[in-house]
This record gives structure tokens, sequence and C-alpha cells, in this order.
């Protein structure tokens, strides 16, 4: 049996592949440029600064906090994931996007010497940074195993096309499509890779319609997990007040392909003493768009994961309008923390009938009669919020590595 190497230039759910193939020991070694280890820089900046700010600081650097895994099998690469971040959080978007494909590639080649290495393994890499590994592994003979964390962008720069004609004062100029070059780069990457896993059905055909024949046959569903340590204890939800208003909640890139049009022309409808919102992300549209619906929502910016919860907590329904996704872990999320679910076929996994609608598509009118009902209809709403947690335990943690295990053994690895 061969091992399996994990590598992802950030993070996504990246650990938690590597740490699923740990427990089934069968990880080579995982590769990443952000893990938290006190002790090393970047991370020892947080003991030399003002209080405020060195707790603050500290709250970021356990986003990326993992202490199951053993750091002799991580190796980490490079700052350009830490640039990339600051620029997004400064609005520097187009910059950030460079940082990214300049970082991605920095970082598989610093994996280059490793991957053509004798020793033993398959590699297990992620869209948008696999292309040069995978490369280096084919002319070796290793498996390549590609995880695509979103749809087909051919996909995505049609139906945003479409959405520009009626929205496009929402667009800031970064949201508008993807480059032909980088779609050819995800191209490359579908003809290297041995196998294409995708967490939604949704995702998974639009690569299936647009990559080819060849590609089609290698794509495979597979479902993500929830962070347990994050979400497996949260409370079980009490009834919603049967007057007063239903608290929704949106999270996520604040943008038109998450819908959030849809969803504040469909909010702005409701009277305030029925509904309250939400809104909890990066912004992603002009602040002058934004400003028009901003008197009525609850705006949070980006925060630490370890307060996402406790946010999640306090609210009825998690509303999810999406375009184009790969799963949304932030379904998964708040099934695990008793939240009825409003979502869109192109989200994921996560509602069922038991906990939640499920839209035809992304829709203003259609967002806000569902929102409607909920607010009608508490003892429904009740019962899905009720049913949520249970829906949840399909999509644990055991369940992921479960998955691997079986997935490998398929593979013959």
């Amino acid at each position: 049996m061969a091992d399996v190497a994990v590598f992802h230039p950030g993070t996504q759910h990246s650990w938690q592949t590597a740490m699923a193939l740990r427990d089934i020991d069968r990880l080579a070694w995982y590769a990443t440029s952000i893990f938290y280890q006190p002790d090393k820089l970047p991370y020892r900046i947080e003991r030399w600064l003002p209080a405020p700010l060195s707790e603050r600081l500290h709250r970021e650097f356990l986003r990326f906090s993992h202490p199951g895994l053993d750091p002799a099998m991580v190796r980490t690469s490079g700052l350009a994931e830490w640039f990339e971040r600051i620029a997004a959080r400064a609005g520097f978007r187009r910059l950030a996007q460079r940082l990214d494909a300049f970082g991605n590639r920095r970082f598989a080649r610093s994996l280059s010497r490793e991957i053509a290495s004798d020793r033993s393994f398959a590699l297990w890499g992620f869209n948008g940074s696999s292309l040069a590994a995978f490369e280096t592994a084919r002319r070796v003979g290793r498996t390549c195993i590609l995880d695509r964390t979103i749809g087909d962008f051919r996909y995505y720069n049609a139906r945003m096309a479409e959405v520009q004609d009626r929205y496009g004062e929402w667009f800031l100029p970064t949201e508008r499509r993807i480059g032909d070059d980088q779609i050819a780069r995800d191209q490359q990457e579908f003809e290297l890779a041995d196998c294409i896993l995708v967490g939604g059905p949704f995702a998974a055909q639009t690569i299936r319609d647009h990559a080819g024949p060849q590609v089609a046959a290698k794509v495979r569903q597979f479902s993500y997990c929830y962070d347990e340590a994050l979400f497996g204890h949260q409370p079980s939800p009490e009834p919603v007040p049967r007057t007063g208003p239903v608290k929704f909640l949106f999270i996520g890139q604040v943008n038109p392909r998450k819908g959030v049009h849809h969803l504040l022309e469909a909010f702005g409808r409701l009277p305030a003493s029925n509904a309250e919102l939400t809104i909890l992300g990066d912004l992603r549209i002009p602040a002058s768009v934004f400003a028009r619906h901003a008197d009525r929502v609850n705006y949070i910016p980006t925060v630490a994961r370890a307060q996402v919860p406790a946010i999640m907590a306090q609210h009825h329904v998690l509303v999810f309008p999406s375009y184009f996704e790969g799963s949304a872990l932030s379904l998964l999320e708040g099934l695990a923390s008793g939240l009825a679910l409003i979502q869109t076929p192109m989200s994921g996994l996560g509602v069922t009938e038991k906990t939640g609608l499920m839209l035809d598509r992304p829709d203003t009118d259609a967002l806000e009669a569902a929102m409607a009902s909920v607010i009608a209809d508490r003892p429904r709403l009740d019962a899905w919020r009720a049913a949520a947690q249970d829906e949840a335990r399909n999509y644990t943690f055991a369940r992921y590595r479960a998955g691997i295990a079986a997935f490998l053994d398929e593979l013959d690895l």
C-alpha cells in the first residue's frame, strides 16, 4: 500500500484530509504555507506586539492551528499566502489574485525535489496549485488525486455574464469573470489527474459538462465533513419565539456569485418586525451598493473561526442562495449548529426535506417567498431545526475518514 502526500498552499479542508490519512496510517506528509507553530516565524511575532494587537493576531493564527497533526509530518514553505491575505483584507483584490497565483507556483516548485524522490507515495493536491506538482509526479509515475473544491469556471463565466446584464452594479471588477489562462491551467490539472474529487453533485456535473469525456470519466463526488472541534458541541436548538423576528444568517464571501443581491433584495421586502439578517464575511460588492441595504443588516467582517459557532447558535436559519460552489462547508456547520437551511442546488450538500427549503435557482422572488414561509410557520421551523443536528451526523469526520479509506482501496493504492 502506498502512502499519500497532501499539499495545499492555504488550508481549506486539506488539514482534515491529512488528519484522516494520519488516522488510517496512510499519510506520507502534509505540505502547506500556513501551519501554526508558536515557536517559528511568522507566529513568534505575536509575542513581541502590544497586548491588544497580540491578542488579535493570536486569534488569526489560531485559525491555522491543528494540534492533532505531528509537526514532523508537516512541510511549510513561503510567506506568499500571508501577503495575499493581507492584500485581500486591505482591499487590494487584484494584487491578492496575483500574489495567489505567484504563491501557488512557488509553493509547487518547493515540493518538486520531494515529489521526484524515490519514496513511494501518491499525491493529493487541490485546484489552482497542483499543475506543476502533478507534472513532476507524472514523470516519476505517481498517482495524482485532484481535490477540486469548486465547479468548472467555464460554467461560472457563462452564468455571471447573465447576472451582470441585470445586476452589473453589484460586481467588483475582480468578480466579473475568471481569465482564460486560469481555465487553461485548470484543464491541464484535470487531464493530469488520475481521479478528480468534487464535494457536491452540481459542481461535479459542471466539470463533466465542460472538460471533455476523458476528464468526465475521472470525476467522483466526495462529501466533506464539518469541523467537530468547533461545531461538534453546539447546543440543541430551542423553540423559536412565536412573535418577534426570525433571525436569518448568511456566511461567506459577500458577492454576486453567492447570490447576495437576491438575499438583500428579498430581505428588504420583509417587515422589520418579522426578520433580522446577519451577514458574516468579506464584502466583495461595491460599498455604495451595500450601503443602500446596510441600515437593516447586521454586517460582521471576517472573524476568527473559533467565533463562528457562537454566531451560528444565535440564529435560526442559514440562507445560502449561491450560483456556484463546490459544496459549501457553512451548510454542514449550520446543520451541526441546529439551523434550518434555505439554499440552492448549486450550493452543494446540506438541506433535506426535514431540515429546510431547496430553491430551484437563485432568485429574489423565490427567496422572499421562502423566507416569508419560514416566518409564517414557526412550528415547521422548529421541526427543521430539531432535525438539523441529526442530519449533520452524515457529515462527521469519522464518515469522511471512512470514505477516504474506501476510496484508496478502490484505487488499489
